[in-house]
C-alpha cells in the first residue's frame, strides 16, 4: 500500500469527499485528484501536512503506514466512530456491556 492508497482509504474511513478535502486544504479539487488517481503525485510536504490534519493522521501514517503509537488504531476509531452514532441510550447499554469484558 503506499501515499494513494492509505489517502484513498483514510478519505473513505471518514466518509468525506475529495472536493470537501481540497477545499480545507486549498487547493484545487483536479490537484487532490491527482494525489488518488493513477497518476500517484505526491504533494509537496506543506500540503501533505494539511491533508493530514484534516483527515486526523499524521503525515508519517499516510507516507509510511506507520501509525504513532500515541494515536489510536483502525479499530478504535472504527468503534469510536460507530459510538459516537450511537442513541445516548444505547450508548449506556454498550458501556455496561463493555464492563463485562474487562
Amino acid at each position: 500500500m503506499d501515499f494513494k492508497d492509505r489517502l484513498r482509504e483514510e478519505i473513505e474511513f471518514k466518509g468525506l469527499l475529495g472536493k470537501e478535502i481540497a477545499a480545507k486544504v486549498g487547493i484545487s479539487y483536479s490537484t487532490f485528484l491527482s494525489y488518488i488517481d493513477s497518476r500517484s503525485v505526491l504533494p509537496n510536504v506543506e500540503t501533505a501536512v494539511k491533508i493530514a490534519k484534516v483527515l486526523g493522521v499524521s503525515v508519517e501514517y499516510l507516507v509510511t503506514g506507520i501509525r504513532n503509537s500515541n494515536k489510536s488504531t483502525k479499530e478504535e476509531e472504527i468503534l469510536i466512530a460507530n459510538f459516537r452514532r450511537l442513541s445516548d441510550s444505547n450508548k449506556q447499554n454498550l458501556l455496561k456491556i463493555s464492563e463485562i469484558f474487562k
